[in-house]
Protein backbone atom coordinates (compact mmCIF):
# COMPACT_ATOMS: atom_id res chain seq x y z
CA UNK A 1 0.00 0.00 0.00
CA UNK A 2 0.94 3.60 -0.75
CA UNK A 3 1.31 6.26 2.05
CA UNK A 4 -1.64 5.87 4.55
CA UNK A 5 -1.90 9.32 4.42
CA UNK A 6 -2.38 9.48 0.79
CA UNK A 7 -3.88 6.49 0.21
CA UNK A 8 -6.98 7.65 2.64
CA UNK A 9 -7.24 11.38 1.52
CA UNK A 10 -6.56 10.23 -2.05
CA UNK A 11 -10.32 7.95 -0.98
CA UNK A 12 -11.39 11.36 0.52
CA UNK A 13 -10.92 13.23 -2.47
CA UNK A 14 -12.66 10.44 -4.63
CA UNK A 15 -15.79 10.80 -2.58
CA UNK A 16 -16.20 14.09 -2.55
CA UNK A 17 -15.59 14.52 -6.08
CA UNK A 18 -19.49 15.67 -6.57
CA UNK A 19 -18.44 18.79 -4.83
CA UNK A 20 -16.51 22.42 -5.79
CA UNK A 21 -16.64 23.51 -2.12
CA UNK A 22 -12.85 23.00 -2.32
CA UNK A 23 -11.99 25.13 0.60
CA UNK A 24 -14.08 23.58 2.76
CA UNK A 25 -13.54 20.44 1.74
CA UNK A 26 -9.87 20.96 2.68
CA UNK A 27 -10.84 22.58 6.25
CA UNK A 28 -12.76 19.22 6.69
CA UNK A 29 -9.96 16.82 5.85
CA UNK A 30 -8.18 19.38 8.17
CA UNK A 31 -10.37 17.95 10.70
CA UNK A 32 -10.01 14.57 10.09
CA UNK A 33 -6.24 14.51 10.47
CA UNK A 34 -6.34 16.29 13.32
CA UNK A 35 -9.09 13.72 14.97
CA UNK A 36 -7.47 10.00 14.05
CA UNK A 37 -3.60 11.60 15.07
CA UNK A 38 -4.93 12.41 18.41
CA UNK A 39 -2.06 10.91 20.91
CA UNK A 40 -4.25 8.62 22.58
CA UNK A 41 -5.19 6.82 19.05
CA UNK A 42 -2.92 4.25 18.68
CA UNK A 43 -4.99 1.47 16.84
CA UNK A 44 -8.10 3.30 16.07
CA UNK A 45 -5.89 6.09 13.87
CA UNK A 46 -5.52 6.35 9.79
CA UNK A 47 -4.18 2.81 9.86
CA UNK A 48 -7.19 1.25 10.93
CA UNK A 49 -9.08 3.58 8.24
CA UNK A 50 -6.65 2.33 5.84
CA UNK A 51 -6.67 -1.23 6.63
CA UNK A 52 -10.86 -0.84 5.69
CA UNK A 53 -10.17 0.98 2.87
CA UNK A 54 -7.92 -1.77 1.53
CA UNK A 55 -10.68 -4.16 2.51
CA UNK A 56 -13.37 -2.45 0.59
CA UNK A 57 -11.09 -1.93 -2.27
CA UNK A 58 -11.02 -6.23 -2.07
CA UNK A 59 -14.72 -6.73 -2.27
CA UNK A 60 -15.92 -3.07 -4.32
CA UNK A 61 -17.81 -5.31 -6.80
CA UNK A 62 -19.83 -6.73 -4.24
CA UNK A 63 -21.15 -3.03 -2.78
CA UNK A 64 -24.16 -1.39 -3.95
CA UNK A 65 -23.31 1.80 -2.63
CA UNK A 66 -19.67 2.55 -2.61
CA UNK A 67 -20.58 6.49 -1.32
CA UNK A 68 -22.24 5.22 1.89
CA UNK A 69 -19.42 2.11 2.47
CA UNK A 70 -16.60 4.57 2.08
CA UNK A 71 -17.86 7.89 3.94
CA UNK A 72 -18.77 5.28 6.98
CA UNK A 73 -15.27 3.93 6.99
CA UNK A 74 -13.70 7.40 7.36
CA UNK A 75 -16.33 8.56 9.70
CA UNK A 76 -16.94 5.57 12.05
CA UNK A 77 -14.06 6.33 14.43
CA UNK A 78 -13.97 9.84 13.94
CA UNK A 79 -15.19 10.48 17.51
CA UNK A 80 -13.01 8.35 20.02
CA UNK A 81 -12.97 8.65 23.79
CA UNK A 82 -12.52 5.76 25.62
CA UNK A 83 -14.29 7.46 28.39
CA UNK A 84 -17.07 7.99 26.57
CA UNK A 85 -20.23 5.90 25.82
CA UNK A 86 -21.51 7.44 22.82
CA UNK A 87 -18.38 7.50 20.27
CA UNK A 88 -20.69 6.00 17.76
CA UNK A 89 -23.31 8.54 17.99
CA UNK A 90 -20.59 11.22 18.69
CA UNK A 91 -19.04 9.95 15.26
CA UNK A 92 -22.23 9.63 13.07
CA UNK A 93 -23.24 13.68 14.09
CA UNK A 94 -19.63 14.78 13.57
CA UNK A 95 -20.08 12.74 10.17
CA UNK A 96 -23.63 14.16 9.55
CA UNK A 97 -22.13 18.12 10.26
CA UNK A 98 -19.30 18.15 7.90
CA UNK A 99 -21.23 16.01 5.43
CA UNK A 100 -24.41 18.34 5.34
CA UNK A 101 -21.46 21.01 4.55
CA UNK A 102 -20.83 19.50 1.23
CA UNK A 103 -24.88 19.40 0.77
CA UNK A 104 -24.35 15.94 -0.21
CA UNK A 105 -28.10 14.53 -0.42
CA UNK A 106 -29.68 13.58 2.81
CA UNK A 107 -30.81 9.92 3.01
CA UNK A 108 -27.20 9.05 2.03
CA UNK A 109 -26.03 11.25 4.82
CA UNK A 110 -28.24 8.62 7.08
CA UNK A 111 -27.26 5.39 5.63
CA UNK A 112 -24.12 6.66 6.57
CA UNK A 113 -25.01 7.23 10.06
CA UNK A 114 -26.53 3.91 10.27
CA UNK A 115 -23.59 2.46 9.07
CA UNK A 116 -21.57 4.47 11.91
CA UNK A 117 -23.88 3.69 15.23
CA UNK A 118 -24.23 0.13 13.84
CA UNK A 119 -20.06 -0.40 14.57
CA UNK A 120 -21.72 -0.15 19.01
CA UNK A 121 -23.33 -3.81 18.78
CA UNK A 122 -22.46 -5.00 15.34
CA UNK A 123 -25.96 -6.18 14.17
CA UNK A 124 -27.50 -4.92 10.83
CA UNK A 125 -31.01 -4.05 11.72
CA UNK A 126 -33.64 -6.21 10.15
CA UNK A 127 -35.06 -5.39 7.19
CA UNK A 128 -32.43 -2.86 6.09
CA UNK A 129 -32.55 -2.04 2.74
CA UNK A 130 -28.47 -1.84 2.21
CA UNK A 131 -28.39 -4.94 5.23
CA UNK A 132 -25.60 -6.60 2.45
CA UNK A 133 -23.23 -3.60 2.40
CA UNK A 134 -23.70 -2.84 6.39
CA UNK A 135 -22.75 -6.46 6.94
CA UNK A 136 -19.48 -6.20 4.80
CA UNK A 137 -18.82 -3.22 6.30
CA UNK A 138 -19.23 -4.29 9.85
CA UNK A 139 -17.18 -7.31 9.07
CA UNK A 140 -14.30 -5.07 8.01
CA UNK A 141 -14.27 -3.19 10.80
CA UNK A 142 -13.43 -5.93 13.34
CA UNK A 143 -11.59 -8.37 10.41
CA UNK A 144 -8.40 -7.65 12.64
CA UNK A 145 -10.00 -10.47 15.22
CA UNK A 146 -9.06 -13.41 12.17
CA UNK A 147 -5.97 -12.19 11.45
CA UNK A 148 -2.25 -14.11 11.79
CA UNK A 149 -1.56 -14.85 15.59
CA UNK A 150 0.98 -11.85 15.58
CA UNK A 151 -0.82 -9.58 13.83
CA UNK A 152 -3.37 -9.87 16.39
CA UNK A 153 -1.21 -9.66 19.67
CA UNK A 154 -0.10 -6.46 18.01
CA UNK A 155 -3.79 -5.47 17.72
CA UNK A 156 -4.38 -6.54 21.28
CA UNK A 157 -1.60 -4.45 22.78
CA UNK A 158 -2.01 -1.41 20.77
CA UNK A 159 -5.90 -1.50 22.62
CA UNK A 160 -4.36 -1.65 25.67
CA UNK A 161 -2.65 1.33 24.80
CA UNK A 162 -5.60 3.12 24.42
CA UNK A 163 -6.82 1.90 28.15
CA UNK A 164 -3.58 3.11 29.69
CA UNK A 165 -5.52 5.28 31.94
CA UNK A 166 -7.14 2.04 33.56
CA UNK A 167 -4.88 -0.25 35.52
CA UNK A 168 -4.41 -3.93 34.82
CA UNK A 169 -7.03 -5.17 37.14
CA UNK A 170 -9.80 -2.67 36.03
CA UNK A 171 -8.73 -3.19 32.05
CA UNK A 172 -8.19 -6.84 31.77
CA UNK A 173 -11.35 -7.38 33.64
CA UNK A 174 -13.39 -5.31 30.96
CA UNK A 175 -11.33 -6.55 28.11
CA UNK A 176 -12.10 -10.43 28.81
CA UNK A 177 -15.98 -9.23 29.63
CA UNK A 178 -16.05 -7.26 26.45
CA UNK A 179 -14.16 -10.86 24.79
CA UNK A 180 -16.48 -13.34 26.03
CA UNK A 181 -19.30 -11.65 24.47
CA UNK A 182 -18.11 -12.28 21.27
CA UNK A 183 -17.26 -15.35 21.81
CA UNK A 184 -20.72 -15.97 23.29
CA UNK A 185 -22.26 -15.09 19.51
CA UNK A 186 -22.98 -17.53 17.20
CA UNK A 187 -21.09 -16.01 14.57
CA UNK A 188 -18.60 -13.10 15.21
CA UNK A 189 -19.05 -12.16 11.39
CA UNK A 190 -22.01 -11.26 9.33
CA UNK A 191 -21.07 -12.45 5.75
CA UNK A 192 -20.52 -15.70 4.51
CA UNK A 193 -16.96 -14.70 2.89
CA UNK A 194 -15.77 -13.84 6.39
CA UNK A 195 -16.90 -16.65 8.45
CA UNK A 196 -15.64 -18.71 5.63
CA UNK A 197 -12.07 -17.69 5.92
CA UNK A 198 -11.71 -15.95 9.49
CA UNK A 199 -14.22 -17.23 12.20
CA UNK A 200 -12.16 -19.92 12.87
CA UNK A 201 -8.93 -17.94 13.20
CA UNK A 202 -10.68 -14.92 15.19
CA UNK A 203 -12.01 -17.72 17.73
CA UNK A 204 -8.87 -18.42 18.49
CA UNK A 205 -6.98 -15.21 18.70
CA UNK A 206 -9.60 -13.96 20.59
CA UNK A 207 -9.56 -17.40 23.34
CA UNK A 208 -5.60 -16.95 23.28
CA UNK A 209 -5.59 -13.45 24.73
CA UNK A 210 -8.81 -14.47 27.20
CA UNK A 211 -6.40 -17.24 28.70
CA UNK A 212 -3.74 -14.28 29.08
CA UNK A 213 -6.42 -12.10 30.67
Amino acid sequence: MENILDYVKTKWKQLTAFSNKEEIKEQLWEEILYRYSERHRHYHNLSHIAFLYSLCDQHLDRISNPAVTGFAILYHDIVYDTYRPDNEEQSAALAESHLKQLNLNGRIIENIKTFIIATRDHKVPQGYSLKNDLGLFLDFDIAILGAEAETYKAYSEKIRQEYLKYPDNIYKAGRKQALQKVLESEKIFITDDFIGTMEETARRNINTEVGQL
